[in-house]
């Protein structure tokens, strides 16, 4: 998922953790009054704004002296290795140089300025001021900052923007009725106009393949609407179908085009002879489709926060293991957390099960699929963490096959789900035929793939 990579850095005090914390309107970073910056080297945070995906990077303070906690040398090795790692990845789109209103600018604000600045070693980024604490100014913002342009000039403080920001609530002294919500817009502002292009102009959004999977009733058409920011698949908690049956649902998400398929899993650790049949031929349905949209990105496993079973580590055996022969990088994401003070607090609790359980992932992403909680804040966190999930999976290529060489492996590795013994000849044919509906031509070939996974016809 390319995102926009937003860089804050400035001196200790400033205030740049207040300023993340206002454009989630949500204290999602921690912030302090006390002259010992909290934030360490460096933090991520996701922000979701009109279907674009913002990485907002909270990073070290300078000038803490040596009584803080990251030491002044600390601060630019440790923002000078983010621009370089951001770099070799998507670029920064924008560098927010961070300052508390002062009078007058100061050699000390220049020196800060000349070494954030320094840390970017070269690399072109656009960089605007964002100045905090305005509710300290005795005049407007644009009498004070034209009232400064020379003296910037003169200190050699360049910058494509700025916006001086109150980050107090409404109800703080001297109240002000919409001053957050003005600040907000504020910032945002700052930052859309100023970042640099996601993609190059005339550019087709890239395309992000998706099977995503999990029991029936475990939020998997919720997940759907969060990515999507849309309420386009029905949610219904009476769900059912056969497992491997799939809806498939695409939509354009800021840079990308994504192609999701929403997949029934196992809804018990084996899938027994009845169910074999029908999810064989789901599961071939499923492969030719992916095969013909050029393979798969990611797999997105969907469970519900409460305890591992055995179920649940079938269902990712049976996708990863079996439909993708460990090939395609897995995420995680755990629905029904809405009853969770900090959701993420499942994943502290569960991690090392799921180790344990050999359910092994790249990402993951802790959330509620309701969007009518009051307040909305779990739901929105649960956007920007999912996003945040994509982010770091975006980089992975697409996994396919040619579709009957898949099928194969598939059905020979998928007998492992099956309780008791298949029927053999002529009672297969006719099951194939009866049960799944397949013309008896289609059945005999198919049956010989059951009967012989060696053998090399096309079914």
């Amino acid at each position: 998922m390319v995102g926009y990579n937003i860089v804050f850095a400035g001196e200790t005090g400033v205030g740049k953790s207040s300023l993340i914390n206002l454009l989630y309107d949500l204290e999602v970073s921690k912030t302090s009054n006390d002259i010992v910056g909290v934030t360490g080297e460096k933090k991520r945070y996701i922000a979701v704004q009109d279907s674009e995906v913002y990485r907002l990077w909270d990073t070290a303070g300078f000038n803490e002296g040596t009584q803080g906690t990251v030491l002044p040398h600390q601060a630019e090795k440790a923002l000078e290795s983010l621009f370089k790692e951001l770099e070799s990845e998507d670029s920064v789109h924008l560098l927010v140089f961070c300052f508390r209103f002062t009078k007058a600018i100061t050699n000390g604000l220049r020196g800060v300025y000349e070494s954030v600045l320094s840390s970017t070693r070269g690399i072109e980024v656009p960089v605007v001021a964002a100045v905090t604490h305005a509710d300290e100014m005795r005049q407007s913002p644009e009498t004070w900052w034209s009232g400064t342009d020379g003296q910037r000039e003169q200190k050699g403080m360049k910058f494509a923007a700025y916006a001086c920001i109150s980050t107090l609530e409404d109800e703080d002294h001297p109240s002000c009725p919409g001053r957050r919500q003005r600040a907000r817009d504020a910032m945002w502002r700052l930052i859309r106009e100023n970042a640099k292009p996601l993609l190059p102009p005339d550019s087709r959004p890239k395309e992000i393949n998706i099977i995503l999977f999990g029991q029936t009733g475990v939020g998997k058409s919720s997940v759907v609407n969060l990515i999507a920011g849309n309420p386009i698949a029905k949610v219904s908690s009476d769900a059912v179908g056969c497992t491997l049956s799939s809806t498939e649902y695409h939509f354009v998400a800021g840079p990308h085009y994504f192609r999701i398929w929403d997949t029934v899993g196992l809804e018990e650790p084996m899938i027994g002879v009845n169910g074999y049949f029908s999810a064989m031929l789901k599961a071939l349905q499923l492969i030719r489709k992916v095969a013909a949209a050029g393979g798969v990105n990611l797999l997105v496993f969907c469970m519900r926060g409460a305890r591992i079973t055995r179920t649940v580590q079938s269902n990712y055996r049976l996708f990863y293991e079996m439909f993708c022969e460990k090939q395609v990088p897995v995420g995680l994401v755990i629905t029904f957390l809405e009853r969770e003070e900090d959701m993420e607090d499942w994943w502290r609790r569960n991690q090392k099960s799921l180790n344990d359980y050999g359910m092994k992932s790249v990402g993951h992403a802790c959330v509620t699929g309701l969007p009518n909680l009051d307040p909305p804040r779990k739901y929105l966190l649960s956007r920007a963490a999912l996003f945040g999930m994509l982010t770091d999976c975006d980089k992975f290529g697409k996994y396919s096959m040619p579709p009957d060489v898949w099928f194969k492996r598939l059905i020979k590795s998928m007998k492992f789900f099956v309780g008791g013994s298949l029927p053999k000849g002529d009672r297969l044919t006719r099951a194939l035929m009866t049960r799944g509906g397949l013309p008896e031509e289609y059945a005999v070939r198919l049956r010989r793939h059951l009967e012989d996974p060696q053998d090399g016809e096309e079914p």
